[in-house]
This record gives structure tokens, C-alpha cells and sequence, in this order.
């Protein structure tokens, strides 16, 4: 069933629906056309709401859009397109905050969820350093560089200067590949055994590296390249 098929059986009133049943309980559609309030000449809000989530494919495409392709969407003016990306920042920000960040990392995948809100729109590779506890709880997560990822830019002094400040037990390498193609490069797997290595004589265990992308993530622990004292629940 498309957006638009949808439509045949979306509340036209959304903002009552909200205050009676719980913004939980509301759809995509019914969400969006609240922030917009109004419709068009021949659409009614909801309509135009799920004309907007059927041509950018949902919630995600709406973030990746800027305010130029929503213009083009026919009863979208600069005001609803201004109020629509104003919402997704938001949503972004709380997403970020240090209040929603309390995180128990047990398996690659999660860091993969905690991190790929940062990747949106990144044509250049940015590696993330994950501090952890001896709980393997997040303790911060900080940016070590921007660009392509190699021996000579990436310092272990550098990586592990900052997990001391953290009082980080273990560290997590995040970077991307903005090809769309997570496979470790054979710059990713020398950086990540050097760090390792390093991080073996210093007491702070690289407990993975993680590579995303547009298509996933691959871990490189997976590969078995870096030896893990505290393994991963």
C-alpha cells in the first residue's frame, strides 16, 4: 500500500487524534501533517502529507532532503519546507544529546545504530572514537579526523590521549566509507592493528573497528584481525 492509497483511511483531523489517543499512536502521515497545518487548494493537510512522505520514501528521505527539492513538492512553500527540515534538526539534536546517549554496547550492531545519524550527507570519511567503561557503557564519543583513513594521519598517541582523558577501559573506531562499500581497505586493517597493538601496552583494549556505510557496516573484529581481551557480550 502506497502513502497515497494510505490516505483512504488517515484521519483528516490528526491534531484531535493526537490529543486524544497519544502522539505514539498517530502514523508518519498524521505526524507530519500536524507540523504542517494546512493543505492545498485541492488536498487536504493529510493529503499533502502523504503526497511529501510518498515522494522522498518516509521520515529518512525527509532528512537527507533540503528545502529546495520540498519547495518542488506542489502546496510546499518556503514556510511548511522551513518548518519540516526545522523539525527533522531537532529530532537530529535530541537524538545526540548527551541526555539520550546512555548506551550499553553488547554487539557491533549497536554502535552502528548509535553512529549512522552522524554519516547523513558525509562525502568525506570521518573516524568517531567510542570510549567505553569497564561495563562497556558509552562514555563519550569523539571526532579524531576527517579524511581518508591511513598510517600517517592516524596517530595511536593521538586515539589514546583522548581515551585517557576519557578514563575510557576500551575503545570503539568508527569511520566510513562514503562509496557505500564498508569492506576494510588495507589502510583500515594496518591503522586498526597499530592501534590495537598500542592499545594492548597501554591497557585500553581496541575492542572493534566499525566500518559503515549507506548499505550497512562491516566489523573488523569479524575478521579477527585485532585480539579482544573483553569481548563483547
Amino acid at each position: 500500500m502506497t502513502y497515497i492509497d494510505f490516505m483512504l483511511f488517515v484521519n483528516d483531523k490528526p491534531r484531535e487524534r493526537l490529543l486524544k489517543v497519544g502522539a505514539e499512536n498517530l502514523s508518519d502521515t498524521e505526524l507530519l501533517a500536524i507540523i504542517l497545518r494546512t493543505g492545498g487548494e485541492k488536498n487536504s493537510v493529510t493529503q499533502l502529507a502523504g503526497k511529501i512522505l510518498s515522494d522522498f520514501d518516509g521520515l529518512n528521505g525527509l532528512v537527507n532532503a533540503d528545502t529546495v527539492q520540498l519547495c518542488n513538492v506542489k502546496d510546499v512553500g518556503a514556510t511548511k519546507a522551513a518548518t519540516i527540515k526545522a523539525v527533522c534538526e531537532i529530532g537530529l539534536r535530541i537524538s545526540m544529546s548527551p541526555a539520550t546517549t546512555t548506551l550499553s554496547v553488547r554487539k557491533p550492531e549497536d554502535i552502528f545504530r548509535y553512529v549512522k545519524k552522524d554519516y547523513y550527507k558525509k562525502n568525506k570519511e570521518y573516524l568517531y572514537l567510542i570510549s567505553l567503561d569497564n561495563r562497556n557503557k558509552l562514555v563519550s564519543k569523539d571526532l579524531v579526523s576527517i579524511g581518508t583513513l591511513n598510517e600517517t594521519m592516524i596517530h595511536p598517541r593521538e586515539i589514546y590521549k583522548t581515551a585517557f582523558m576519557k578514563n575510557a577501559a576500551s575503545i570503539i573506531l568508527v569511520h566510513n566509507h562514503p562509496s557505500g562499500d564498508p569492506t576494510p581497505s588495507e589502510d583500515d586493517i594496518k591503522v586498526t592493528k597499530k592501534i590495537a597493538e598500542a592499545g594492548n601496552l597501554l591497557g585500553i583494549t581496541l575492542m572493534d573497528h566499525i566500518i559503515v556505510s549507506d548499505n550497512g557496516y562491516i566489523s573488523i573484529k569479524a575478521f579477527d584481525l585485532i585480539k579482544c581481551s573483553r569481548p563483547t557480550k
